[in-house]
């Protein structure tokens, strides 16, 4: 059994839970949070256990950034493109 605390203020819940969706083939593991960190216990604290769980962290976050950075575009081209479907069934 290892756990390990991350800091919501660095860690959103977005990340936390899917980088632990995909710890689950891993490991087992159990997530609980108070007002400024994420507790979580996984079953196995191996090495490699610990190194992909830090892998997806580091993806996740990496996405989430990206998200927010390309929000408006993505909806930008969102409503052109429904607005162009839009006009041709009109």
């Amino acid at each position: 059994m290892c756990e390990r605390m991350f800091e919501k203020e660095f860690y959103s819940e977005w990340v936390i839970r899917n980088s632990l969706y995909w710890m689950t083939p891993f490991t087992q593991w159990k997530l609980r949070e108070d007002l400024s960190c994420w507790a979580i216990s996984f079953e196995s604290g191996s090495p490699e256990c610990l190194y992909e769980f830090e892998r997806l962290l580091n993806d996740y976050t990496l996405r989430e950034k990206l998200q927010h950075k390309t929000g408006s575009l993505r909806d930008s081209i969102i409503h052109k493109v429904l607005r162009s479907v839009d006009e041709r069934l009109s």
